[in-house]
């Protein structure tokens, strides 16, 4: 008779280490991963074609440093951290595009430089907050235990010498909320990132894809924070090095807004720090699970490389 193995109770109901990928117990069935890679790529498609010449203005070192910074301390998930990031992003867009319409369309000509820069002031002054408020948000989408509370964030705040009532957090959350009609979930990178990485497993079985999460994780954070000088770099390389017209600014937000595009790019960078003899492999796999041309991701993944290179040697 054979020896039967008692299973730990942890191995049926316990969380698993995340992420897990390809698990033949509870992973996703081929048919299932389609389906996702459809929604997903259709959930892309409508953000390029939404996407606004001013797309990811927002996203500069110092907002991206200290929301980054937060969310570790207050031990959020990456999943809340790119979430937090895509509405504050989004929010500070068009908050600024609504509050200048309304000085343009109250003031006279005279008085509106000066109210202007009073309002921009204020919305400088107000970025802490909307972080916190925006990762409020997000913790809220994603968990349900460990979300930010108002009295939570008031805390945080106070700590870090901004005094606000529990009531202006509260109306800074809604202010959010109503500023993007409420249209706060929406796929994240690391969304893009995972169902990527399963179709991935399914087709490149000796490669150990948990690792290139990890690598591609970091990246994608290095990305951020760098934001503009890769995009701007990017879009150097896209135009041939022609002077950049108000036109091009317009066409190259969809690259801007294509988190497939990015998150495949990254893959293949990742794989080039952990095997170049092997990276083009996966580059061509990512490319035929995705539809996009290997040739864009090289170049991209070129562009972001050395970027990356350049600053780590100052």
């Amino acid at each position: 008779m054979e020896k039967v193995t008692a299973l730990r109770p942890t191995a049926l109901f316990g969380t698993p280490p995340e992420p897990l990928f390809n698990n033949q117990l509870c992973g996703a069935t081929t048919e299932m991963l389609e389906d996702w890679m459809v929604l997903l790529a259709d959930k892309n498609s409508e953000a390029l074609e939404n996407a606004k010449a001013v797309q990811g203005s927002s996203i500069i070192q110092e907002s991206v440093q200290f929301l980054f910074l937060t969310c570790d301390r207050m031990k959020m998930s990456s999943e809340v951290k790119y979430l937090s990031l895509d509405l504050f992003d989004r929010f500070m867009l068009q908050h600024v595009q609504d509050l200048h319409e309304h000085v343009v369309n109250t003031h006279p000509v005279k008085t509106r430089m000066k109210e202007w820069q009073e309002i921009q002031k204020r919305v400088s002054n107000q970025v802490v907050l909307r972080v916190i408020s925006c990762i409020q948000i997000a913790s809220k989408l994603t968990s349900h235990y460990r979300i930010l509370s108002p009295n939570k964030a008031r805390r945080f705040l106070f700590d870090a010498g901004h005094r606000y009532n529990t009531e202006s957090i509260l109306q800074s959350e809604l202010r959010i909320l109503k500023t993007l009609d409420f249209c706060v979930s929406r796929p994240s990178p690391l969304v893009y990132l995972e169902c990527i990485l399963e179709a991935l497993g399914k087709t490149e079985c000796e490669f150990e894809v948990k690792v290139l999460h990890g690598v591609t994780l970091n990246l994608l954070d290095m990305v951020y924070l760098q934001y503009s000088e890769i995009y701007s770099r990017l879009h150097e390389v896209a135009a041939g090095g022609s002077p950049v017209t108000q036109k091009d600014m317009e066409c190259f937000a969809s690259v801007r807004a294509d988190k497939m595009l990015l998150m495949v790019t990254l893959i293949t960078a990742a794989a080039y720090i952990i095997d170049r003899n092997s990276h083009e492999k996966i580059m061509f796999s990512v490319s035929r699970i995705t539809k996009i041309p290997a040739e864009d991701i090289s170049d991209f993944a070129s562009v972001i490389l050395k970027t990356l290179m350049e600053s780590s040697e100052d």
